[in-house]
């Protein structure tokens, strides 16, 4: 299971300096990067602390098959 970004509701929201959810997460896997949040889905571990932060609503933990 991993976090997944819905672009078209993500805003960027921000808090101080980065948007809410790469600040919620405790083990830094959502970064933002050319602006634009990602996830790195090795590091996830579905805890959905990003998810329940994330104001827009943009944020849902799916199943991942690899």
């Amino acid at each position: 299971m991993v976090a997944e970004i819905d672009y078209k509701k993500c805003t960027l929201c921000g808090s101080y300096s980065e948007p809410i959810c790469v600040d919620k997460c405790p083990i830094n896997a959502i970064t933002l990067r050319n602006k634009k949040v990602e996830v790195t889905e090795f590091l996830c571990e579905d805890c959905n602390e990003c998810g329940c932060a994330c104001p827009d609503n943009a944020i849902k933990i799916i199943k991942v098959t690899w």
